[in-house]
């Protein structure tokens, strides 16, 4: 075995995982995922799940089922002999990183926030590299974190639609935490909008499957043009053709859509450890390139104020995906199969 991933837990340390197990068996690198969850047989990456739970159910099932999955990485990977581990942070990560540490295999850390996550931190001291997204990331300073990027698939794009013709295009993005209120809050606030407004915009947005008919009922009694899924298997192709994009402020989906040069307005997870997600997107914000709307009792005024504005004003929106330029967000695959191949 050349290579293991540790990732897990949500989309925003998977997909990059994912990703880059497909550029590095490309390369004719033998690697394998070791996660929480069984890997889609679709990604055409090797898996293998530990027994994992949330953090957030029992705690007492939480500890136990982390020890029992460190006893089990370690077993496995005693057998596998990589010759390098590549962690991706997350709790889901923590038993193969501690198993590659009592086995004195090499260690990289791949931080996908602008905040050093938890188990990436208690790792730090072993691993040889770390490989950061942003160019500027709360405590990971040091001469062997180096600014990488992301790994997604998203390649950049030009903003040169015309607004005179046609229908502004509206990509909103839920992800996996706290999805429910996109469903809610945000859907109930395009549909607040003005019949004018309403009857110029297209909405795709990403729902949760028990929301979905729901939803939909509401954007057809207001005479919107929508199209729901619970996932987009063609993002690029949903970015390329998006005016704005509503969204989490996970670090994968802020890589996706700056990448693509598509202006934001970002809605931070509150609940997000350490609250990485607000610092992912004050990063973009303050470059210009999006705006954030806090998810408090304030969201759905202050949202219908920002979309009523925006909407109307295609300057804007045009500066703000010009402004993704300047955060210098970049897809790191190639860079760091380079880095890596001086560790394995």
């Amino acid at each position: 075995m050349d290579v293991i991933l540790a990732t897990g837990g949500t989309g925003g340390h998977i997909f990059p995982a994912i990703t880059l197990a497909k550029a590095l068996k490309m390369q004719g690198y033998n690697c394998i995922l070791f996660t929480d969850k069984k890997t889609d047989k679709n990604t055409d990456v090797e898996g293998n799940a530990l027994p994992l739970c949330k953090p957030s159910s029992s705690k007492l099932k939480f500890f136990l089922l982390l020890t029992y999955s460190c006893v089990l990485a370690l077993y496995q990977i005693r057998k596998l002999k990589p010759r390098l581990v590549i962690g991706f942070g997350g709790y889901a990560s923590f038993p193969t990183l501690l198993a590659a540490k009592v086995l004195s295999i090499p260690i990289i850390l791949h931080e996908q926030n602008t905040v050093l996550g938890r188990v990436n931190r208690f790792f730090f001291n072993d691993a040889g590299l770390i490989a950061i997204s942003f160019p500027e990331t709360k405590c990971a300073k040091s001469s062997k974190c180096i600014f990488i990027g992301n790994f997604v698939e998203i390649k950049a794009q030009n903003y040169s639609h015309t607004y005179a013709q046609g229908n502004l295009n509206i990509l909103i993005i839920a992800g996996s935490q706290g999805a429910n209120f996109f469903d809610d809050v945000v859907s109930d606030v395009i549909c607040s909008l003005p019949i004018e407004m309403k009857e110029k915009i297209r909405v795709t947005q990403q729902c949760t499957k028990k929301n979905i008919s729901k939803v939909e009922n509401l954007y057809e009694s207001e005479k919107i043009n929508c199209e729901l899924s619970e996932f987009f298997d063609d993002m690029e192709n949903r970015l390329a053709s998006a005016h704005l994009v509503i969204s989490r402020a996970g670090a994968t989906s802020i890589a996706e859509i700056t990448l693509a040069k598509r202006p934001a307005i970002y809605i931070p997870y509150p609940h997000s450890k350490d609250n990485h997600q607000f610092y992912n997107a004050k990063y973009i914000e303050d470059l210009g390139a999006a705006v954030i709307v806090e998810q408090n009792g304030e969201t759905k005024k202050n949202l219908r104020e920002l979309l009523f504005d925006l909407l109307q004003d295609h300057q804007k929106l045009r500066g703000m995906a010009s402004n993704t330029k300047k955060t210098r967000i970049k897809n790191g695959i190639t860079e760091f199969i380079k880095v890596i191949q001086k560790f394995s």
